[in-house]
């Protein structure tokens, strides 16, 4: 396990000089429970905010090249039944501050506007104050106040897997991310019996998280990764609807603004279309130059070769006209001087 972690953090890594960084915050609710060994009858604890600044780029990779590491406060607790189908319940709020670090594999929807991606990874946590009350259904809370923490009984740091989905709506350098993860814990919230008496056996807390994100892309370049082919067709189309209905509305005086498809395109995409150097550009020039003179210059030859068709045309009809005359007016021309060789001089 650790070698398959070790080799998609290397492969994404390598590709984080290219990267797309973005930074953002976070906030989110949802709810948390524990699983106690010997078994408890337990519930969800709801209720419970999350909230914090998140960071996490994507390379040029397709679908694999995206990680993701927030560092959030997030509310943690469990609830369960003093005893089996009892009135009375014992609930635990914690305040925790976590730093999950997660892999996110991802696909692009709505034309390159959207992506829905997955999260999966693993986090650390860190346990400050807490606090508990009893609660009855009939009589409501009838106890409350803080959790006074002992060292010898309590944990303060804990550890587990995280993993989720969402998606996100890409709206210029902005992004807007919904997402649900879930957070399942290795380590205990209470130390072993073991170690302090009374103690469940284990206590791993779990926590599911509904949250909102909005980042912001760092760098100007659009998305990196490039476009299938079908999708690369649909843009473009797109783009020249919206390009003629701008026509449109400035009434065909201005030229329509290329901003949108532009930031849309990779980099790749667009070093493909521009020329990269400065002798490329030249080369582009000397080119347009070239073409522009090659016409003039065939079109002058062309003048010249029929002016030259035609004196030749004009003195070999003179010519046979001598003829005719000098062989007693006949006006019978036995062949067209069109189908005789050229003399010495180039005249027909």
């Amino acid at each position: 396990m650790r070698k398959i972690w070790s080799i998609l953090l290397f492969s994404v890594m390598c590709g984080t000089l290219h990267a797309q960084h973005y930074i953002g915050v976070r906030g989110g609710w949802g709810g948390g429970s524990a699983r106690f060994t010997p078994a408890r009858e337990t519930r969800l604890e709801w209720g419970l905010y999350s909230g914090g600044l998140s960071y996490k780029f994507y390379t040029a990779q397709k679908y694999v090249g995206g990680i993701q590491a927030d560092l959030q406060y997030m509310g943690r607790g469990f609830a369960y039944d003093l005893q089996s189908k009892s009135d009375s319940s014992y609930h635990r709020t914690i305040n925790s501050f976590e730093l999950p670090f997660m892999w996110q594999p991802h696909i692009y929807v709505f034309q390159r506007h959207g992506r829905i991606f997955l999260n999966l990874g693993v986090y650390l946590s860190y346990m400050g104050g807490s606090e508990y009350y009893y609660k009855s259904k009939k009589a409501g809370i009838y106890e409350e106040g803080p959790y006074q923490k002992q060292v010898t009984r309590d944990a303060r740091w804990g550890y587990g897997l995280c993993g989720g989905a969402g998606i996100g709506f890409l709206i210029r350098r902005f992004e807007i991310a919904v997402e649900g993860r879930y957070y399942f814990g290795y380590s205990d919230v209470l130390r072993n019996g073991t170690k302090y008496q009374g103690n469940p056996t284990h206590s791993p807390l779990d926590n599911i998280n509904i949250s909102l994100a909005l980042y912001y892309r760092l760098s100007k370049e659009g998305i990196r990764s490039a476009p299938s082919r079908g999708v690369a067709q649909r843009m473009l189309e797109a783009e020249q609807k919206r390009a003629s209905r701008r026509m449109e509305r400035n009434g065909g005086d201005t030229l329509p603004s290329m901003e949108g498809a532009v930031d849309s395109l990779s980099n790749t995409e667009l070093e493909e279309m521009m020329p990269q150097t400065e002798s490329e550009f030249s080369e582009v020039e000397e080119s347009d130059r070239s073409e522009g003179n090659g016409t003039a210059s065939e079109q002058g030859k062309s003048k010249k070769k029929d002016r030259k068709k035609a004196s030749k045309k004009e003195s070999a009809v003179e010519s046979e006209t001598i003829k005719t005359e000098e062989n007693g007016g006949s006006d019978r021309i036995d062949s067209p001087a069109e189908d005789r060789p050229a003399d010495s001089a180039g005249y027909q």
